[in-house]
C-alpha cells in the first residue's frame, strides 16, 4: 500500500516581496506595454487620477480604465522608482506605496506617488484600488479638500459591548520560483489574469 501524498504548504513571501515585485513588473509592463496595464485590474477596480483641476476622478471596468492608461499616454515615460513601501493589508492583501518620478520622452521628469491595494486572488492578486498623484514639492496641491466627518471610536470598548476575538488573516497562496528565491515574471500577454 503506497503512502498518501501530502503537499507541503508553499511559503507566502512577505508583503515587502510582494510590493517590490508587483511595483517593478507594473511600471516595466506601463513603459513597454501600456495596452496590456488593464490586466492588473479586474471589473470592480477603482483607478484614481486627478483631473486637469487637481480633483481626483475614479474610473472602473477593465475597459475604462485601458482606455484612461492609453489616453495618458503612458508609454511615452519611463518611471524611474524611488521607494516601495508595502504592508499586509485585509484578508490578505497588501498595501503598496510608490514614490518615484516620470521621465518623458522629452527630457522632462516628474516626481510622483502612486498607492495600490493588491487583491488577494486564486492565483496572486490583482489591483482593487489604485491612487495617483504627481507630487509638486515648490506648491501644495489642492486636491479634494472637502471637510470630512470623523469617525471616533472610543479608545476602550464600552462595559455593555461583548469582546470579540483577534481574527488572524490568512495569507493567500502565491506562485514563486523552484529555487524560492523570487517571484516569476509573469506577462499579462500570456493570459487575461493578473501577476502571482
Amino acid at each position: 500500500m503506497a503512502a498518501p501524498v501530502t503537499q507541503v504548504p508553499v511559503p507566502v513571501p512577505a508583503a515587502d516581496v510582494v510590493g517590490n515585485a508587483f511595483a517593478h513588473q507594473y511600471y516595466h509592463i506601463l513603459h513597454q506595454s501600456p495596452d496590456l496595464v488593464h490586466r492588473f485590474y479586474q471589473d470592480g477596480s477603482k483607478f484614481g487620477r486627478p483631473g486637469e483641476n487637481g480633483v481626483m476622478s475614479t474610473t472602473t471596468t477593465m475597459n475604462a480604465i485601458n482606455e484612461k492608461i492609453l489616453s495618458l499616454g503612458y508609454g511615452q515615460v519611463r518611471a524611474e522608482i524611488v521607494t516601495v513601501d508595502s504592508q499586509e493589508s485585509y484578508k490578505g492583501g497588501v498595501l503598496v506605496l510608490v514614490t518615484g518620478y516620470l521621465n518623458g520622452n522629452d527630457n522632462s521628469r516628474q516626481k510622483f506617488t502612486q498607492s495600490f491595494f493588491l487583491a488577494p486572488q486564486d492565483n496572486g492578486y490583482f489591483v482593487l484600488n489604485d491612487v495617483f498623484r504627481y507630487v509638486d514639492d515648490s506648491t501644495y496641491q489642492k486636491g479634494n479638500q472637502e471637510p470630512a466627518s470623523i469617525f471616533e471610536a472610543p479608545l476602550t470598548p464600552d462595559k455593555g459591548t461583548p469582546h470579540t476575538e483577534e481574527n488572524h488573516i490568512s495569507e493567500p497562496t502565491v506562485a514563486l520560483s523552484e529555487e524560492l528565491t523570487g517571484w516569476e515574471v509573469y506577462n499579462p500577454s500570456e493570459s487575461g489574469e493578473c501577476f502571482s
